[in-house]
């Protein structure tokens, strides 16, 4: 079965993120930046090329992956919207559009035909 455009396109998305974190990763690492920040940025980019490496090749556990951490992303989205969190701060647009994309990725994740590529 032909891996769906669709994971293509959210697979070259998170390698692209991690590449992208692991740059700002070295920033807060040469800036002195409290150790929870870089923790975070350490276990982001790591759990990014894991599962952009199992989406692009239709691994169940590179799809399962990808939910947990849009679920996650989700409630750190929440979490946005009421206080400000010093690891990743943003304004209410930008929560509210990161509730909505990561939201789009489980639904997608979550069709027939997609969920059929990942049984393999």
């Amino acid at each position: 079965m032909d891996r769906p455009f669709g994971v293509t396109l959210l697979a070259s998305f998170f390698f692209i993120q991690s590449v992208i974190n692991v740059v700002i990763l070295f920033g807060f690492y040469a800036g002195g930046a409290p150790l929870y920040a870089t923790l975070y940025y350490v276990v982001t980019s790591v759990a990014g090329f894991a599962i952009a490496y199992g989406l692009w090749r239709g691994y169940r556990w590179g799809r399962i992956g990808m939910m947990v951490l849009s679920g996650w992303e989700i409630l750190i989205g929440f979490l946005e919207l009421f206080i400000t969190l010093d690891i990743e701060p943003a304004s209410p647009v930008e929560a509210l559009t990161k509730i909505f994309v990561y939201a789009i990725v489980i639904y997608f994740l979550t069709r027939p035909e997609i969920s059929d590529y990942f049984r393999r």
